[in-house]
């Protein structure tokens, strides 16, 4: 019943007469289910390495809304934690790294990857696969190279993360090696993730705005190039879709092409993004700016169908949000758009 799924359908460039829809962190604190379970863990990490939770918390959007695909509940963060960076979760702070990169020799001393030391991930993908529905898709994923090397650079999440600028211009050499050894762990990560059942995957390049179009396909689409085709090229991982999310990055629409990802996933501030050159080559996801479900269903209207219109003859589109489903949203109104959609 897989195959009859609209959201495994759009990534194979078919036209359909209503969009297939999910959501960015569609599993995440706007949900009072989630708030209940997110109390009794202290660190957000320790929540992410229990994976009866995290089948838990996938489950709970699916349930809500009856979306079109799941995601995996994990963190980007999990392969830098991995690599003996320990990160650590602090409130009102996020991620926070106890042994952030600090010098050259630290990566040139970092422990071997290990994918076996995240098999908490991959045990709580099969227990989400093996509980939804036969016919929704599950989407497993990783941060890119560049985010995850930006994150282990800096130590803990930056408006301009000037620590990490600075180190990759004094370090080039070394900051590919990092980003290198970043990839093949990706690689190695998403191939068990594949293996225990997804059956899409997201790269999410959470930190391509701090780049400019040089650098970004120097330290970033670079290597997510390489991870794509090493994942194309493997016998576990070929035919799998591969979206991929890149949040506002400064470069043209075929920068994001040669990336050979499947599908796009469109930041909400990206309207420049020439739709007639990706057509038939690519699908696309997004990309309604997620503030709009703070306002009014007048206003929720208006711009879902601006967006819907702009997409009608687009064939595989994929309806979703152009960033994350924020805290201070009301599930009522993520009730309210999905329906919109479909009613569309």
């Amino acid at each position: 019943m897989i195959d009859d799924s609209i959201f495994l359908k759009a990534l194979r460039k078919e036209k359909l007469p209503v969009p297939p829809i999910w959501y960015m962190r569609q599993a995440g604190r706007y949900m009072p289910e989630y708030r209940a379970v997110r109390k009794n863990f202290k660190n957000f990490l320790d929540m992410c390495k229990n994976p009866e939770v995290c089948c838990e918390l996938a489950l709970q959007p699916i349930d809500a809304f009856k979306l079109d695909a799941a995601i995996l509940f994990s963190d980007i963060l999990t392969i830098p934690d991995a690599f003996g960076l320990e990160v650590q979760f602090i409130e009102n702070e996020g991620p926070v790294f106890q042994n952030p990169i600090e010098k050259v020799d630290d990566i040139d001393n970092l422990m071997p990857f290990d994918p076996e030391s995240l098999s908490y991930v991959y045990e709580a993908v099969t227990n989400i696969k093996n509980t939804l529905p036969s016919n929704i898709p599950l989407i497993g994923f990783c941060g890119s190279p560049w985010t995850l090397a930006a994150y282990s650079i800096e130590g803990r999440s930056s408006k301009d993360f000037k620590k990490t600028i600075g180190f990759i211009k004094e370090n080039p050499d070394k900051a590919h090696l990092l980003l290198s050894k970043l990839t093949d762990a990706c690689f190695l990560y998403l191939r068990k993730q594949v293996q225990a059942g997804a059956d899409v995957i997201q790269i999410f390049d959470s930190w391509a705005n701090i780049l400019d179009a040089e650098d970004l396909n120097n330290y970033s689409f670079q290597y997510i190039k390489s991870l794509i085709d090493a994942l194309k090229n493997d016998s576990i991982t070929s035919n799998i879709p591969i979206i991929l999310f890149a949040r506002d990055p400064k470069c043209s629409t075929e920068s994001l092409l040669d990336t050979s990802a499947d599908c796009l996933s469109l930041y909400w501030s990206m309207n420049n993004f020439n739709i007639r050159l990706a057509e038939n080559k690519i699908a696309l996801q997004g990309n309604l700016d997620p503030k709009i479900l703070l306002e009014s269903e007048n206003a929720i209207k208006k711009e879902t169908h601006k967006l819907l219109e702009k997409f009608k003859d687009f064939p595989g589109y994929i309806f979703n949000l152009g960033h994350g489903l924020t805290p201070d949203i009301c599930p009522n109104k993520v009730k309210y758009l999905t329906e919109l959609v479909r009613d569309y």
